[in-house]
């Protein structure tokens, strides 16, 4: 049996919003590669047994990665 993930987009603002049900990890990112051609904003797979994010179709970086509190290299910032 596959696992069902809910994917959604996610906003500059934080807010995230429902785009589509899939079955399987690799449809969810064909899906998300698909929707990712035609939006700026992120992606993200959410397993609905676990509640945990599976996928993440763009690195955090800028201000959404710092305001989130995650970490990354004064390369990286410079």
């Amino acid at each position: 049996m596959k696992n069902q993930y809910d994917l959604f987009e996610k906003f500059p603002d934080g807010s995230s919003l429902w785009k589509a049900s899939v079955v399987g990890l690799e449809g969810a990112r064909y899906y998300m590669r698909d929707l990712a051609q035609r939006s700026p904003n992120r992606f993200y797979a959410l397993h609905l047994v676990s509640g945990k994010v599976v996928y993440h179709n763009r690195p955090a970086v800028g201000p959404l990665a710092s305001a989130r509190g995650e970490k990354h290299s004064a390369a990286a910032s410079a």
